[in-house]
């Protein structure tokens, strides 16, 4: 390789690292989306891997940070199966996901009751039709049946 397609390939890397930083710079990315971003920006593989060695190396991206800031700010909005698959589309892997829902305090069942006097406030809590369709949104969310069925339960006794 001469000199001239080093300095090159050196100049490439130089603003793939320069795009990384500009990048999160903006928002916390996770690595999948930092690629894909700079694979947007038509940068080579190489300089690709090399851009997100080095802001990893910062400390500027981090899968598990990242997980854990997205299950913190969405905890009690949505039940861990909707935040594991959110997450496992934003490129993170299964483990730490476990990891990350497992040290989370989350509770489902006091999520469908907050969400369900919330939404369900002001409907006729006595119609079946009612009690049935909350069933199923929350059941669509990923709740499990117990979850709900507490949550629905303590929901109505509280507002009652």
């Amino acid at each position: 390789m001469d000199d001239h397609t080093n300095e090159v390939m050196q100049e490439v890397v130089r603003q793939a690292k320069n795009r990384a930083l500009k990048i999160l710079e903006y928002a916390d990315r996770t690595e999948k989306q930092l690629r894909d971003k700079l694979k947007e920006g038509e940068f080579p593989p190489f300089a690709v891997d090399e851009a997100v060695a080095y802001v990893q190396a910062l400390h500027y991206q981090d899968d598990r940070r990242y997980a854990e800031n997205f299950v913190r700010s969405r905890t009690g909005q949505k039940s861990k199966y909707e935040l594991s698959n959110e997450l496992r589309l934003r490129g993170i892997e299964s483990t730490v996901i476990d990891e990350v829902l497992e040290e989370a305090e989350t509770d489902d069942s006091e999520t469908v009751k907050r969400l369900f006097c919330k939404k369900y406030a002001s409907k006729d809590l006595s119609d079946p039709a009612v009690y049935q369709k909350a069933f199923r949104y929350f059941a669509g969310k990923g709740f499990s049946y117990e979850e709900i069925k507490s949550g629905i339960t303590r929901g109505i006794e509280e507002m009652s």
